[in-house]
């Protein structure tokens, strides 16, 4: 209980307070503007959280991250340019409703309903985070192998439509994660000699340069922005008691359905939103109505993007393994504080995790008032040039890499992993399983070997010791569901073409 009040004294605090507000208004902020979103805008921020404390670190970035889902539907509404990807969903009816004249009332119901969405997300981490660690204290070497396997494969196998290409990206985010100094042996690999690279290949480096480098050559290829010739008027959004009574079964519905989905390693908003949107218009006494401006499209997949925030923080508190992209970013700073999240961490840093816990409820309340008075300024904002928003990316990205160890060489680094990023996106190989795969190496590598080592080279640890065979199988659904999906869709096409 007293750690609970140490962590309430943090987010009270006038410091805790500020992070909360600057947090929630940099993300609504990053998750407008179309090609950032919260692992850029979390990427960006890491490099002025250095010398906080690791409470106020945290409060801030996760925040950020609770915002950004949101603001990724402003854009999608005002403009039908989704700003973050699960924010495509919002767009289908956001859209329509802001060209009938109803833009305010769009915002209204996203806003609503992400602040929602994020409060059940939140309620979720709280009961479940810290039973799930105390089973996680049972895990041994062979079973946090199995765990990192299951996130990886489940990655792979989600984050694009080709299989071969999630798995070609892990695979090559695994080779980055070994060079450097084996934790094992202690022997330099990989290194060629190069200093520098002694400590491996810095993971804010590859990861400003994948996501931010990358996004910021991709904006200036654009050019300037396409214009609009609807200049919407947002106020105050708050929904009424009619409104409250025709969405709240959807909210709530597409709060649980997103903190489901978060929870598995590698779903996510993506997939949450579009599962919302779909079950949603089921339900719907008027299915057609849905596209053409009805505002249960929108309540449904935002309720459901937010409320993935609560549900991807629950494996990575609790396990260590980062359910998605942002919360990998995330287990990055952690690591830059010298910490490191598991089940380990509730007992050693009992603070910190409270602070997490309760801060990412706090931050679902400060984001409605926040949201709310950044409504009004959309209008002129969200019509920036691409090429604007490239060199503030660019600028950014270099002083954060820069900032990270003080050496040009990690600026170059970035540059290079920035073209690698630009080139992948031309070939459409995702990049969530290349950063998630470095985060995951490290936990992989080093719980594959001390297992064998314990076992004296006997591989049966992995499959005698039930919790890693729980996750081995896992691992193997994760990769064969997707192959059967495909094979049945086309035997259904090839049926329907018979008919």
């Amino acid at each position: 209980m007293s750690s609970i009040m140490d962590a309430f004294a943090v987010i009270f605090s006038f410091s805790g307070l500020a992070c909360l507000v600057i947090g929630t208004a940099v993300g609504v902020v990053v998750g407008a503007l179309p090609g950032l979103g919260p692992s850029i805008g979390i990427t960006l921020l890491i490099p002025f959280t250095y010398n906080m404390p690791p409470e106020l670190s945290m409060l801030l970035l996760v925040a950020l991250y609770m915002a950004a889902e949101y603001g990724g539907s402003v854009s999608a509404i005002l403009l039908s340019t989704p700003g973050t990807a699960p924010a495509a969903a919002t767009a289908i009816d956001g859209y329509a409703m802001t060209r009938q004249g109803r833009a305010n009332e769009a915002l209204a119901v996203s806003l609503n309903a992400s602040c929602v969405g994020g409060l059940i997300g939140a309620f979720a981490l709280l009961v479940l985070a810290k039973p799930l660690a105390s089973v996680a204290l049972e895990f041994g070497p062979a079973a946090y192998f199995s765990v990192g396997l299951f996130g990886l494969t489940s990655v792979a196998s989600l984050s694009s439509g080709s299989l071969v290409k999630g798995l070609l990206a892990g695979a090559f985010g695994l080779a980055i994660a070994t060079i450097g100094i084996d934790p094992i042996s202690g022997v330099p690999r990989f290194t060629f000699g190069v200093p520098e690279l002694f400590e491996g290949i810095p993971f804010l480096t590859a990861l400003i340069g994948l996501f931010a480098v990358s996004e910021a050559f991709s904006l200036a290829e654009g050019g300037k922005s396409e214009t609009h010739s609807i200049t919407p008027r947002v106020r105050f959004a708050l929904l009424s008691l009619t409104q409250w009574r025709k969405l709240g079964s959807t909210i709530v519905s597409g709060s649980v359905i997103g903190t489901l989905l978060g929870i598995l390693p590698g779903v996510g908003g993506n997939i949450a939103c579009w599962v919302s949107y779909d079950f949603s218009r089921r339900r719907s006494k008027n299915p057609d109505d849905f596209g053409k401006g009805e505002p249960a499209g929108v309540a449904a997949p935002e309720s459901a993007n937010n409320a993935t925030v609560g549900g991807a923080m629950i494996p990575l508190m609790a396990l260590g393994v980062p359910g998605s992209p942002t919360t990998a970013v995330l287990v990055g700073a952690l690591i830059l504080h010298g910490l490191r999240p598991g089940p380990e961490l509730f007992a050693s840093e009992p603070v910190l995790v409270n602070t997490v816990l309760w801060g990412l409820a706090m931050t679902s309340i400060a984001l409605f008032f926040v949201g709310s008075l950044l409504l009004p300024v959309w209008g002129w904002v969200l019509r920036l040039s691409n090429s604007v928003i490239a060199v503030g990316i660019g600028c950014m990205a270099m002083l954060g890499a820069f900032a990270l160890r003080n050496l040009m060489f990690d600026v170059y680094m970035t540059l290079a992993f920035g073209v690698l990023g630009y080139i992948l996106k031309k070939f459409k190989i995702p990049m969530a399983p290349i950063i998630l795969s470095m985060v995951l190496g490290y936990l992989i590598e080093t719980n594959y070997r001390t297992a064998l080592v314990t076992s004296h080279g006997d591989y049966a640890i992995f499959v005698t010791s039930p919790l890693s065979l729980l996750f081995l199988v896992l691992s193997v659904l994760s990769l064969l569901l997707p192959i059967w999906g495909k094979l049945k869709s086309r035997r259904s096409n090839a049926t329907n073409q018979t008919t």
